[in-house]
């Protein structure tokens, strides 16, 4: 059979029945310059989001993420971080000499500096002084909106800085956008010295080893900085019918001695460790008991982590202030 198109006749079949091809050209029109206006409204969104996150992720913080991106596969995810203070830097370059000669020569791990107030030439300095990769993360400490506005004539101005300090220590360090992506933490403080030459890396030991937790020294807490700390947590486990790992067994007068303190991320990041760290902060205890993040990851440690999965580094020759773990020192 043969078939014939005649437009002609389709085109008498249309009339009264087809649109008007103005009316579909003016839909088409409308529909175009929607799909346009919709196609800007969404690169608007994401670059507006992208903007937050520039924000919140400096130069440093964006540089380290890059880094990331090449880590070795092999190689824990780590980072080493100090809390420095402008006028102890003196004390901060001999302990990253230390770090240096007797561990990251060798195993190259980056540095994290968190800082209230460097200068650019206090940067370049402590950079020119190491050997290792180093990262600053600018912080601001402020008295939480929790506490009245008189906290300061109830603590004494000088020592409003440690409670900001402790507070840093166990609650607003990770909330810092420059440890995201890492596994594990190694934090020092800049009085910490390493005596001797670390024979192993700790950070990937701890990874093999299944560990969350590890430090160098097991000490004698001031009662004075404890005070209700015990009696509180207690009663934050019994409200929410926790059952604690070893918090019954410990002794309360000893705290992990956390200036030396190796740590799997993802247990401060815990929505366990939030919600408990949360209900100490409101608390109050940091700012008028001086609650210290000593104990207070101490009891963390002690309801959230398993006893075998913490480990004491007492063959590393290690010094802070009055303690070592070596003998005489």
């Amino acid at each position: 059979m043969n078939f014939k198109f005649d437009k002609n006749a389709l085109f008498s079949k249309c009339v009264g029945l087809c649109p008007d091809p103005r009316v579909l050209l003016l839909v088409l029109v409308f529909t175009i310059l929607g799909f346009i206006i919709w196609t800007e409204r969404v690169i608007t969104s994401k670059s507006s989001f992208a903007t937050k996150e520039a924000k919140s992720c400096d130069d440093d913080c964006v540089r380290l993420r890059d880094l990331l991106r090449d880590w070795p596969e092999k190689k824990p995810k780590a980072f080493i971080h100090y809390l420095v203070q402008v006028a102890r830097l003196s004390k901060l370059l001999k302990s990253l000499k230390s770090l240096d000669e007797n561990f990251n020569d060798k195993y190259h791990y980056p540095v994290v500096l968190f800082h209230e107030n460097l200068s650019a030439n206090d940067t370049h300095n402590i950079r020119s002084s190491t050997k290792s990769d180093v990262y600053f993360q600018r912080i601001r400490f402020e008295i939480p909106d929790f506490l009245p506005s008189n906290i300061s004539e109830v603590v004494h101005r000088t020592q409003i800085g440690y409670r900001h300090m402790i507070r840093f220590q166990s609650k607003i360090l990770y909330e810092q956008p420059i440890i995201r992506g890492f596994e594990y933490e190694w934090r020092l403080d800049d009085d910490s010295l390493i005596l001797q030459p670390i024979k192993l890396d700790i950070l990937d030991f701890m990874r093999r080893r299944g560990l969350q937790y590890g430090c160098a020294l097991i000490t004698k807490e001031d009662p004075r900085f404890i005070v209700n700390l015990w009696e509180s947590s207690s009663k934050y486990i019994a409200s929410n019918s926790i059952t604690p790992t070893f918090f019954y067994k410990w002794n309360r007068k000893l705290v992990f001695y956390n200036n030396f303190e190796v740590s799997r991320l993802s247990l401060w990041l815990s929505k366990d460790y939030q919600k408990f760290i949360d209900y100490i902060d409101r608390l109050g205890g940091i700012y008028y008991n001086r609650w210290g993040d000593a104990p207070i990851k101490t009891i963390a440690v002690s309801i959230f982590v398993p006893k075998n999965e913490t480990y004491l580094f007492k063959d590393i020759a290690y010094t802070h202030k009055f303690y070592s773990t070596v003998a005489g020192l």
